[in-house]
C-alpha cells in the first residue's frame, strides 16, 4: 500500500510537469498582457523589471527543473522533486504577489480592478495544471492572494479585501476536491495495470496449460488408439474364425467386439470434445445423399439392436442435403446408439420429414425416456441422467455433449421430446441440397479383395500381426514388414503389391517415405493408404498435399475394407 501511495505521488508530479509545458505559452502570454496594462497605467519601469523577472524564472524552471524531472522519472526517484517543485511554485506566487505591493497605490483607480481580476484570473487558470499535486497549487496562491489581500486592507478596501479571503478559500476548498478527483482517477489507472497484468498472467497460464494438456492428449491418443486398433482387429479376426465354433464362443467373442465399441466410441467422444474446445475441427460442406448415410448407420447398429432384441428401422426416401457428411454421421451415430443403449423393449425409428427447404431427420425410440427436468442438462459434458437404467458401463455422458457441439459447429437445430418410459424423439432439422450437385457414385461392388496382395509396414508387432492375421481372413496375400527397409526387400517388380497399407510413425522414417520408396523401386504409382493415431492438423495437411487417403485409429475393420476396395477401384 505504501508502494502504491509512492506511485501516485510520483504520478501527480508528472501530471503537474506535462500540464506546465503545455501551459507554458499562454502563461508568458498573460505575463506580457499583463506587463503592457502595468505600462500603460503606471509609466513605470517597476513593470518591466517585473516581467523580466519573471520570464527569467520562468526560463529558469524550464532549464533546470524540469530537466531535474526527466531524469527523476528516467531513474524513478522523485524524493527531490517533491520540494522543488512546491519550492518553485511559491517563487513564482510571490512574484505575482508582487504586483498589487508595487502597482495598486491608489485604490480608486482601475489598477486595483485590473490587477484584483488578473491574479483572481491566474489562479483560476492554474487550477487545472498545479491541482494534481496539491502542495503545489497551494504555494503558488497563497503567497499571490494574500500579498493581494493585505494591500487591499492597507488600502482601506476591507470588503474587497473579505472578498479575496472568500476567493481564497474557494480556491482551496475546489482545488482540495480536484486533487481528490484526480488522486482517485490515478489510483484507479494503477488498479486498472494491476488487474490488467494479473490478467494477462493468468491467461498465459491458462494459455499454457491448454498447451500442455493439447500435447498429453496428442501423445495420450496416439498411445491409446494403437492398441484399440490392434485389439478390433484382432476381435474381428476372431469373429471371423469362429463361424464354425461353438455357439459359447461365439457369444463371447461378440461380446469383446461390442465392448471395444464402447470403448472406442467413449474415447472418440473424449477426442472429439477435446477438438472442438481447441476449435480444431474444419467444415467441408458439400451435397449428399442422406439416404446413403442412414442406410450405413442403420447396417452398423443393426447387430446391437438384434443382440437385445429390439427392432431397428429406417423409414427414408432419396433426399439430398447439403451439409457435412462426416460430421452429420457423428452426430447421427451418436444419437443412433443412445438410443439402442437406452431401449430395452420395443424399437428404434430414423424416419425422415421433406420440408420445402429442410429436411428433418427423426430418431424416436421407446427406451426410458428423460424427465423433464433432465432435458436441459443432458447436453452438458459428463452429465447422465438419474436413472436406474442408465448403467456406467454405456457410458460417461459425453455423447450429447459432443452432438451438441457439433450441431453448433455446423448451425443445425436439434429438437428433443421425452416422456419417462415412453421413449425420447430426437429431431434434427438439415438445410436440403442440390441434386444435381451430387457427386458420382463409385460402383464397387464387383471389387474384391481376394488375392489382392497388401503390403503392411507397422512397428508395432501386436498391431501388424492383428492387421495381417485380418486381412488374410478376408482372403489377401500379406507382406509384412516393420520398416521401411523391410518393406522395400519385400518389392518385387515380377509380383508388385497392390496396395501398400502402413502407419505414419515408423520410428526414424514415415509411411510417406515408405510408399515414395516403393513407387521409385517399381517406377510406378501404388494404390496407397496411411493409418495413424496422430490427429493433428499439420499431419493432415501434409498427407493431403500428397493426395493420398488417411484413416485415423481406432479404424473399424469394416471402414478399413471399404476405402481398401474403393482406392482398388480407383
Amino acid at each position: 500500500m505504501q508502494y502504491a501511495k509512492s506511485a501516485v505521488k510520483e504520478a501527480q508530479i508528472d501530471y503537474v510537469f506535462d500540464q506546465l509545458r503545455v501551459t507554458a505559452w499562454p502563461h508568458t502570454a498573460a505575463v506580457v498582457v499583463t506587463t503592457g496594462v502595468l505600462w500603460f497605467a503606471t509609466h513605470s519601469l517597476l513593470s518591466v523589471a517585473w516581467m523580466a523577472l519573471v520570464l527569467f524564472s520562468h526560463g529558469v524552471r524550464l532549464v533546470t527543473l524540469d530537466r531535474l524531472w526527466m531524469q527523476a522519472r528516467q531513474h524513478g526517484d522523485y524524493r527531490r522533486m517533491k520540494p522543488l517543485l512546491v519550492m518553485g511554485m511559491a517563487y513564482a506566487g510571490a512574484l505575482w504577489g508582487l504586483v498589487p505591493i508595487w502597482f495598486m497605490n491608489e485604490p480608486q483607480t482601475e489598477s486595483v480592478i485590473f490587477v484584483s481580476i488578473a491574479l483572481a484570473g491566474m489562479c483560476a487558470s492554474t487550477l487545472p495544471a498545479l491541482a494534481a499535486y496539491l502542495p503545489a497549487y497551494l504555494a503558488f496562491i497563497v503567497p499571490a492572494l494574500a500579498l493581494l489581500i493585505v494591500k487591499l486592507f492597507l488600502l482601506g478596501l476591507n470588503a474587497t479585501a473579505l472578498l479575496g479571503v472568500a476567493c481564497l478559500t474557494a480556491f482551496v476548498m475546489i482545488s482540495a476536491k480536484i486533487n481528490q478527483i484526480i488522486s482517485m482517477s490515478i489510483t484507479m489507472d494503477f488498479q486498472n495495470r494491476e488487474l490488467l497484468e494479473q490478467v494477462t498472467v493468468a491467461k498465459e497460464k491458462a494459455e499454457a496449460a491448454n498447451r500442455a494438456k493439447s500435447r498429453f492428449l496428442a501423445v495420450a491418443s496416439h498411445d491409446l488408439r494403437q492398441p484399440l486398433q490392434a485389439l478390433g482387429l484382432i476381435l474381428e479376426s476372431m469373429k471371423l474364425k469362429a463361424r464354425q465354433q461353438a455357439p459359447e464362443q461365439q457369444s463371447l467373442i461378440q461380446q469383446g467386439v461390442h465392448c471395444h465399441d464402447a470403448l472406442s466410441d467413449m474415447f472418440n467422444s473424449l477426442m472429439d470434445l477435446s477438438r472442438l474446445e481447441a476449435n480444431d475441427l474444419n467444415v467441408s460442406l458439400g451435397h449428399v445423399e442422406l439416404n446413403d448415410i442412414l442406410q450405413s448407420l442403420v447396417r452398423e447398429f443393426q447387430s446391437a439392436a438384434e443382440a437385445k432384441g429390439i427392432g431397428l428401422h429406417l423409414q427414408s426416401a432419396p433426399c439430398v442435403v447439403h451439409t457435412d457428411p462426416l460430421i452429420l454421421g457423428r452426430i447421427l451415430r451418436n444419437l443412433i446408439s443412445n438410443a439402442v443403449k437406452f431401449t430395452e423393449t420395443g424399437s428404434v425409428e430414423l424416419r425422415l420429414q421433406l420440408l420445402q427447404d429442410k429436411v428433418m431427420i427423426l430418431v424416436q425410440d421407446t427406451g426410458v425416456g428423460i424427465p423433464l427436468e433432465e432435458q436441459a442438462r443432458i447436453f452438458d459434458e459428463y452429465h447422465q441422467v438419474s436413472n436406474r437404467h442408465r448403467l456406467r458401463q454405456q457410458g460417461v455422458g459425453l455423447g450429447l455433449a459432443v452432438v451438441k457441439r457439433l450441431v453448433e459447429l455446423l448451425h443445425l437445430d436439434l429438437q428433443l421430446e421425452s416422456v419417462p418410459q415412453q421413449g425420447s424423439t430426437f429431431t434434427l432439422v438439415v438445410p436440403r441440397g442440390n441434386p444435381a450437385a451430387l457427386p458420382k457414385k463409385e460402383e464397387l461392388s464387383g471389387v474384391s479383395l481376394q488375392g489382392c496382395r497388401v503390403l503392411v509396414v507397422d512397428d508395432e508387432p501386436a498391431l501388424l500381426e492383428a492387421t495381417c492375421s485380418l486381412l488374410r481372413e478376408w482372403g489377401c496375400e500379406v507382406l509384412m514388414a516393420d520398416s521401411e527397409q523391410a518393406a522395400l526387400a519385400h518389392v518385387d517388380a515380377s509380383a508388385p503389391p497392390h496396395i501398400v497399407l502402413s502407419d505414419y510413425h515408423l520410428g526414424g522414417s514415415t509411411g510417406l517415405s515408405v510408399i515414395r520408396s516403393v513407387q521409385q523401386c517399381l517406377q510406378q504409382p501404388v494404390p496407397a493408404l496411411l493409418m495413424s493415431g496422430d490427429t493433428s492438423p499439420e499431419l493432415i495437411q501434409r498427407i493431403r498435399e500428397h493426395s493420398l487417403f488417411l484413416l485415423q485409429k481406432p479404424v473399424k475393420p469394416v471402414h478399413l475394407r471399404k476405402v481398401m476396395r474403393q482406392l482398388l477401384h480407383a
